[in-house]
């Protein structure tokens, strides 16, 4: 099935590159990346946008491009940081504010499409050593800022790619940037237009008129040709001039409130431009929507549910929604599908899956595999995508035409766990009906050997037997850790992982494992020294951050009209994976509008009842933990470290890079002080 259209987002740019770099020697030029790669993690701002997850840095052969998404001042102060730490490295840089969307390149790493980046680096472009310069919509944006009005200084028009007019400032102050002005920029002229934009909109309602006025404006100044209906006679003349304006346009803006979605006049309009649209794919379609109510039911609101529309609640608003509207006017968004297959929410992503999201551990993790590495940890609470991890693994490992054992501990039952000759014999036969090997039990699985060596030889003529490596897929592997056999058994796999080094001839290192948990395995295995848990390359799972959960919402079609609504569900759940696609599948679907979603969020017949049910349960029928629960409800500390882990472990609390606990969404803090205080 082809990948559902992924959602666009505001990305504030900072494009730079290496002034004459192609001129260099290789030598030369491997070091001056090394200086730039230095001075950008050295950068206080970036550091800060990377631990919140809001940046994405993308190279770019003769320098890179940082995609902040969240402050919109980490660009410029990230871009200070970096020319300070720059002595002598010839760098320009860029920074532009515009609209990009995700997407994964041939090698499977992150990277962007879309005019935020086009832009960024056509604003770089015009610039010499030790400019910074900005685009009008970046430079818009920083003006709200008293502190950084000063530095912000007008150069002109330059004239880019496709003759596009790109209003210039430059960033420049006391130790930093360029005042110089680039040869290339010219001053400010009226220019061509390079779009023909027509705002719509109802008269007589103050808001929409206060926005119909901030568009016009800022259009005009970045050279657009605007048209508003405010001066003709009304007639037939008038009628057929607002249809002609409205086929021969670029993009048609309406500002679309709750009264105006009752006028028949702007009805009839927008009518107009989807007409025109559906035959010729011009003009643009670009809904502003002005206030939280919902669109009611009728010809506008029909028209509107697919598209990506602007939101505006306020003054404040202002510099974010033009910036929005320039970006998507110089490359219009695509409308969101309305038909996407969605998948039941709930236990592991199948490999394929649109709806799985990679994050930036997983790269590390196919890494490690193609690397044969020997034991790969994968460690991660409850419902944090563990199982779609391996699953993705499982999947990676066949396409390269490994063999593959998959044992899943939670199919186990308790007798099977509690005897440790059943259990080793058990596994062995899972292994060997899933690879087809024949092994003769009843002659080689000898007591006199015991349950380890007798794995250990069964998995030695297992690896034995074909050339090609073999990946041991282990799931839900905490079930194991309360077996009284837990440590001889991992004290078995940490042999193998010894083995490669000791028996360097012998078939260990065609062998990788893969190991997953969610509980602390110190608080079981006896002796560390025997444990595959401190040898083996840990990959820890993380909760969604922003970006991916807009890059989901895009695979869900879009239901979180904007990032605003990102950020609320995301202060509600925090990304915990399962959360968010249940919340995605509710708006998809239909049951729910996003109002309705965050007032029901903690009722028991709400979205997330079933799953907050089975949390106050848990937490409940143990008293050492209700106790710390209590406590943290309390904000009094509770220092119980096995209750701790347990909870961790179950994904109802989180521990922050300070050391500090707290519970892992806010949604878990209110259903569970609404039970329990």
């Amino acid at each position: 099935m082809n990948e559902p259209i992924r959602a666009a987002q505001i990305a504030h740019v900072l494009f730079l590159d290496v002034v004459g770099y192609s001129k260099e020697s290789t030598t030369t030029q491997g070091k001056l990346l090394e200086q730039l790669n230095a001075a950008v993690n050295a950068s206080t701002a970036f550091q800060r946008a990377k631990n919140d997850g809001a940046v994405l840095p993308i190279p770019t052969g003769d320098g890179m491009a940082l995609l902040f998404f969240v402050d919109v001042l980490a660009a410029a102060q990230c871009a200070i940081e970096i020319q300070k730490a720059l002595v002598g490295v010839p760098v320009r840089m860029g920074i532009h504010s515009g609209l990009v969307q995700k997407q994964l390149d041939i090698t499977g790493s992150e990277n962007v499409v879309g005019e935020g980046i086009n832009t960024a680096s056509r604003v770089m472009g015009f610039g010499d050593t030790g400019h910074i310069l900005l685009s009008a919509q970046y430079a818009l944006v920083l003006s709200q800022f008293d502190d950084w009005k000063p530095r912000l200084h007008l150069l002109g028009d330059g004239t880019a790619k496709h003759d596009l007019q790109i209003q210039l400032f430059s960033l420049h102050g006391d130790g930093f940037g360029n005042a110089a002005k680039p040869a290339s920029v010219t001053r400010p002229t009226s220019g061509i237009p390079s779009q023909k934009v027509v705002l719509l909109y109802k008269r007589n309602l103050p808001e929409d008129e206060k926005v119909l006025k901030l568009l016009e404006r800022h259009l005009i100044e970045n050279g657009h040709e605007v048209f508003v209906d405010q001066h003709l006679k009304i007639g037939v003349e008038w009628a057929r001039a607002i249809e002609d304006k409205i086929r021969a346009a670029d993009a048609v803006v309406a500002i679309v409130s709750p009264k105006a979605m009752q006028s028949e006049m702007l009805e009839y309009e927008m009518e107009t431009a989807h007409d025109q649209h559906q035959k010729t794919g011009k003009p643009a379609l670009l809904p502003v929507k002005i206030g939280n109510e919902e669109p009611l039911d009728g010809v506008i609101a029909s028209i509107i549910k697919p598209l990506n529309y602007f939101e505006w609640h306020g003054e404040g608003d202002d510099a974010r929604l033009v910036v929005e509207l320039l970006s998507a006017i110089h490359e219009p968004l695509r409308p969101r599908q309305e038909e996407i297959k969605l998948e039941p929410v709930g236990g592991a992503v199948p490999p394929g899956s649109p709806f799985y999201i990679a994050r930036a551990t997983d790269p590390e993790f196919f890494t490690a595999l193609d690397n044969h590495e020997s034991i790969l940890l994968v460690r991660g609470a409850r419902q944090m995508g563990k199982t779609s991890l391996l699953a993705q693994g499982n999947k990676h490992a066949r396409d390269r035409g490994w063999r593959i054992g998959m044992t899943d501990f939670q199919k186990l039952n308790m007798s099977q766990m509690s005897n440790e000759e059943t259990f080793y014999k058990l596994v062995a036969a899972t292994l060997a009906r899933q690879l087809k090997f024949k092994y003769d039990f009843e002659n080689e699985w000898l007591d006199l050997f015991g349950a380890n060596l007798n794995m250990e030889a069964f998995l030695r003529a297992l690896i034995e037997e074909q050339d090609e490596h073999l990946v041991w897929f282990m799931d839900e592997v905490d079930k194991l850790f309360l077996a009284p056999f837990a440590s001889d058994f991992f004290g078995l796999v940490r042999s193998w992982h010894n083995s490669r080094s000791i028996e360097p001839d012998g078939p260990w290192s065609k062998l990788t494992v893969v190991i997953s948990y969610a509980t602390e395995a110190h608080l079981f295995i006896q002796d560390l020294n025997q444990s595959p848990f401190n040898v083996g390359r840990r990959i820890e799972l993380e909760d969604f951050n922003a970006q991916q959960m807009v890059d989901l919402n895009g695979r869900y079609g879009s239901p979180l009209r904007s990032y605003q609504e990102v950020e609320k569900l995301q202060a509600l759940i925090a990304g915990q994976p399962f959360l968010t696609r249940r919340a995605l599948d509710s708006l998809a679907t239909g049951k729910l509008d996003f109002a309705g979603l965050l007032e029901s969020a903690t009722r028991d017949d709400g979205p997330f009842g079933d799953h907050l049910k089975r949390i106050l349960v848990s937490v409940s029928s143990l008293p050492p933990v209700l106790e710390f629960v209590r406590a943290l409800l309390a904000g009094k500390p509770n220092n119980d470290q096995s209750t701790y882990y347990r909870l961790l472990a179950a994904g109802i609390i989180r521990q922050d890079r300070d050391g500090s606990v707290r519970f892992r969404c806010e949604l878990y803090k209110r259903h569970l002080a609404d039970h329990l205080t």
